[in-house]
């Protein structure tokens, strides 16, 4: 795991200057590669690749990058965790081998199948590579790994941050129109596009091929395909056997290895696997709250009990959270809404003082189906809709609600419920946004068409199970999830891997019948039967809680003041952008009273505040 970038400037003629750059580029990136640096620049043109290394495999010079072999030179983040399979078989070809890492097996893989290498690959990754004649640039099945890129008239700039990327383009680029009620409706803004005019990401399971003259982009995985299958029921011991397969391949490095463990279902299966089947105990870390409500630190402290491993809990208060908030802005480079990013930054930074690769386990929710979203029937969320819409309740009322409901009732009910009144079942990110579409649109002066929230056709209506799931697994799990796992965990050197994201088990989660994966108001069906086996009941028969952060309560209290500046004053960074100050100022007033329901808005537009400070104030061009 690393961090990666490259130039080509073909309208420039100073390689000084394009040399300069590239150092930029590595500097800004520095915090994911602490193990060494390295910068190469092509003899006969004008492109150089830079590469910081966080050395997990090999860890001796010999697996130092940019690597070159052939024609080839490569900038890689990531782990290839078949790649000793794929060694024995160009061995077998004839190539040798001068170091014992992947980086050598992409390359020499890449000589031997070009592209058609990628869908032999299991693992994460991204990378660029120059072969003589062209740019290309690759992003993992998932997403997993980030890169940004941008392609403009002074040539091709790339790296695995924003912020770096962002340092070093000849000019400062300007926000995205499109991707403001976009961001405000969802906390984040959807593959290929950035919050930037000009600026991509490359789309999970795609490559580029770029040219002075040409961008070609094509996908080389289709999960449509492996996802909308018939439906196959598997013996219980298959699924398991294939889960234990996936989970034990992360295992491989030549550094100390780890685990979150939040306490929830997908985290203990893992756990399970690799202790009762792998003989594998790793040291489990875990975030607990003091605040009751939002602590599962204690069945994850049961759990690891049960199973053995060593245990490692950092115990915070919401308060400890509050001094991270200012980070927000550069971590990612545009606005980002996920309040849990707060929460797995704090993790992360604990976590990478004891161990240098953790197993996180994103995926399980959108595989097996464990979303409360995926629970939910069309007919029932309508109906609701319609009820909610024909009571004379305002998002005041709603939230009074909350004091009649029994404590275990969720803590957003009063938002959720608030979403639902203004759901017009048009399409899933309703479900998925965080504040209504139209409210958001109501916000700004005229209407922006958002960015759409996925431009492909489904096979299936998308209120179907599979389509719920398949949506939240292309869109909402990288551009959200994988994101906040992704920044966290690299700004402290520290490797997160993701067990659950692979290939087959894509295939197989697409096979299973929908009621093995959720049936009435049960999800994951299942992964709970597997877990049976090796965790009693009281374990893990519980409700889903995830990184709860009283942001509403930040913003009523120590942040109200903050709040307040980017809303009222003449001199705010908001004023730049075009809301109608005198609805956001209502819709306060109703909010600073005790409604919920505008939380998770104002919480977006306080993190839009401070990102819109962050880009008048910082430098961002050289």
């Amino acid at each position: 795991m690393c961090r990666i970038g490259g130039v080509w400037a073909w309208g420039e003629a100073d390689k000084d200057r394009m040399k300069g750059r590239l150092v930029l580029l590595a500097r800004w990136q520095a915090h994911g590669g602490p193990d060494g640096e390295g910068l190469w620049m092509a003899p006969q043109t004008p492109l150089g690749l830079v590469h910081r290394r966080l050395a997990i495999l090999d860890l001796s010079p010999a697996g130092a990058q940019p690597m070159q072999r052939a024609h080839l030179c490569l900038t890689y983040n990531g782990e290839i965790y078949n790649y000793a399979d794929l060694r024995k078989q160009l061995i077998q070809q004839g190539y040798s081998f001068s170091s014992h890492t992947d980086t050598e097996v992409l390359l020499w893989g890449w000589h031997t199948w070009g592209p058609d290498l990628l869908p032999r690959l299991r693992g994460m990754w991204a990378f660029g590579l120059w072969d003589g004649q062209a740019l290309w640039l690759v992003r993992d099945r998932f997403g997993v790994k980030p890169l940004f890129y941008t392609v403009r008239p002074e040539g091709c700039f790339f790296a695995s941050e924003l912020t770096a990327l962002l340092k070093v383009l000849p000019q400062k680029p300007s926000p995205l129109p499109a991707a403001l009620p976009t961001y405000l409706a969802y906390g984040f803004v959807p593959a290929p596009y950035t919050f930037y005019e000009g600026v991509w990401q490359v789309r999970p399971g795609h490559w580029l091929r770029i040219t002075p003259t040409t961008t070609e982009e094509r996908p080389y995985w289709e999960p449509q395909k492996l996802f909308f299958t018939s439906p196959h029921p598997r013996p219980l011991d298959e699924v398991e056997a294939r889960l234990t397969e996936s989970f034990q391949r992360r295992l491989v490095a030549d550094v100390p290895v780890g685990l979150f463990l939040s306490g929830g279902l997908d985290s203990s299966l893992v756990a399970a696997l690799l202790a009762r089947k792998v003989g594998v105990h790793l040291p489990a870390f875990t975030l607990g709250f003091r605040e009751a409500g939002y602590d599962e630190a204690s069945w994850a402290a049961a759990i690891a009990q049960h199973l053995n491993l060593p245990h490692f809990p950092l115990y915070l208060t919401p308060d400890d959270l509050r001094p991270l908030i200012e980070k927000l802005p550069s971590l990612y480079g545009q606005p980002f809404g996920d309040a849990s990013a707060l929460a797995v930054y704090a993790l992360a930074r604990f976590t990478a003082t004891h161990v240098k690769v953790v197993l996180s386990a994103d995926g399980g929710d959108e595989l097996f189906g464990g979303y409360l979203r995926h629970t939910q029937s069309l007919t029932r969320l309508r109906w609701l809709a319609r009820l909610l819409r024909a009571l004379p309740l305002q998002p005041e009322h709603l939230s009074a609600l909350q004091s009649f409901l029994p404590g275990a009732t969720f803590h957003n009910l009063p938002a959720k419920l608030f979403k639902l009144q203004h759901f017009q079942g048009l399409h899933y990110g309703e479900l998925v946004a965080a504040f209504p579409e139209g409210l958001a649109q109501a916000a700004l002066t005229e209407p922006l068409p958002p960015l759409p929230y996925l431009p492909e056709e489904l096979p299936e209506p998308w209120f179907t199970l599979r389509s719920r799931q398949y949506l939240d697994l292309v869109r909402y799990l990288p551009d959200d999830v994988l994101q906040k796992v992704d920044r966290a965990t690299m700004t402290h050197a520290l490797e997160a891997r993701e067990p659950f994201l692979d290939p087959e088990l894509v295939e197989l989660a697409g096979q299973l019948p929908p009621p093995e994966k959720v049936h009435g108001t049960e999800t994951k069906r299942i992964l709970r039967r597997l877990l049976a086996r090796y965790l009693p009941p009281h374990l893990y028969q519980r409700p889903k809680q995830g990184f709860a952060v009283p942001v509403a309560a930040w913003l009523r209290g120590p942040l109200a003041d903050p709040l307040r500046y980017f809303l009222y004053s003449q001199e705010s960074p908001l004023r730049t952008l075009p809301f109608r100050f005198g609805r956001l100022h209502a819709w306060h007033r109703t909010f600073a009273a005790g409604a919920e329901s505008y939380g998770l808005f104002f919480w977006h537009l306080f993190v839009l505040g401070l990102w819109s400070a962050w880009y008048k104030e910082s430098s961002l061009n050289t």
